[in-house]
């Protein structure tokens, strides 16, 4: 190929480049606004203070706030506690909090019933993940699946 035959190639492609770029990014922002404003949190995990003065014993607790701004039926919550494994990561307990009937909107629910009792004092890294099912608008809604933003190391082997 001759110089010149490669310089006008080299030179058509450097501007069909910028051009083909900028229409993948102006397609890409028109993005979908979502149906709800619906938020599910999920807490780090803890030593629970309330579950030792109840029972005696420690335990390993996550917990998880749900808030939406649509009228919600048939909510179902459910929070996991995973301990972090050398080659694989082992789930200790999981829990469903199911609330059956209407829900009004902009109210807050609040899982605070999973948790695993703490059978030594060994340090454990766990974290926690939550996700929540409910009709909304007559139709069946799924959160996608949220994880605690650290992973704590704790003195209590599960």
């Amino acid at each position: 190929m001759s110089i010149l035959k490669f310089r006008y190639l080299l030179a058509t492609l450097l501007l069909i480049l910028p051009l083909t770029t900028n229409l993948k990014i102006s397609n890409a922002s028109q993005v979908t606004p979502p149906v709800t404003n619906c938020f599910l949190r999920v807490d780090n995990p803890h030593l629970s203070d309330s579950i030792k003065r109840k029972t005696g014993f420690d335990a390993v607790k996550v917990n998880a706030i749900s808030i939406c701004d649509k009228e919600l039926l048939n909510l179902k919550i459910t929070v996991a506690i995973y301990k972090k494994g050398l080659l694989r990561n082992y789930k200790v307990a999981s829990k469903t909090l199911q609330i059956n009937g209407f829900i009004p909107a902009n109210k807050r629910i609040a899982h605070k019933g999973t948790w695993e009792r703490c059978k030594n004092e060994r340090e454990s890294r766990y974290y926690g993940t939550a996700y929540a099912v409910a009709l909304i608008q007559g139709k069946e809604m799924r959160t996608l699946p949220v994880t605690t933003q650290k992973t704590i190391s704790l003195p209590c082997g599960t």
